[in-house]
């Protein structure tokens, strides 16, 4: 399955798709990243809405498990084992995605093959601050295994361990619940796999490098 976001979100489709999630207009827009008067504005359809936030919303609600039909058609997303997440978004869409998937069950996102941004990213390292953030908020841990060396920390310390260069792998990836996500950021293309099978076992050879990985040196660095 592949995401195409589109530009287009009514004001039925998006109080349809709340009452599906049962979520109200102030938890949408924190999920968005709008104001809530953005949305109330949005529903009530007499004021027009940027692009950018109708954007910010619909990709709030599909991430959150619905998907939007021709005319005002709205249904929950049938989940599939496969899907392509495509576009300069790419990344951003599956950071939403861990968010919804472990917001309510808890848990830790394990990455690997990760280099970090850095300031110089602008509104990129600020989404991923952001990102973190919201994870620590509802209790969301991560384990990130970076190249020995880098001490371009974004998250707490304690989330990393180094691992020698011939360990670290060329395309980063994060397990996370039941998923995969497979990262070509290159091409602006992820591959989620759900299938907690796939995830135990991934989990298994990434605890294994976990185990040899050793706690980062920043040296005179401080936590974050």
């Amino acid at each position: 399955m592949t995401f195409e976001n589109t530009d287009i979100l009514t004001p039925a489709q998006c109080r349809a798709a709340r009452a599906l999630l049962e979520v109200g207009q102030t938890e949408l827009a924190e999920l968005a990243g709008v104001a809530a008067s953005t949305v109330s504005i949005l529903e009530g359809g007499r004021q027009a809405v940027s692009l950018q936030s109708l954007k910010k919303i619909r990709r709030a609600l599909e991430q959150a498990g619905t998907e939007f039909l021709e005319g005002d058609g709205v249904r929950r997303r049938e989940e599939k084992i496969v899907q392509i997440v495509k576009g300069e978004d790419a990344n951003l869409r599956v950071h939403d995605d861990i968010y919804h998937t472990l917001k309510r069950r808890g848990g830790e996102v394990l990455c690997a093959g990760v280099t970090e941004l850095d300031e110089s990213a602008g509104e990129r390292f600020a989404l991923l601050k952001r990102h973190i953030e919201r994870l620590r908020d509802v209790g969301i841990t991560e384990r990130i295994l970076l190249r020995e060396g880098d001490t371009n920390l974004v998250a707490p310390r304690e989330w990393y361990r180094w691992i020698k260069a011939d360990y670290f792998g060329r395309s980063p990836f994060q397990i996370y619940g039941d998923k995969i996500a497979l990262k070509d950021l290159a091409n602006n293309q992820i591959l989620i796999i759900r299938h907690a099978l796939f995830a135990q076992s991934q989990t298994a050879a990434f605890n294994a490098l976990w185990d040899i990985a050793r706690p980062v040196d920043t040296g005179a660095l401080g936590d974050d």
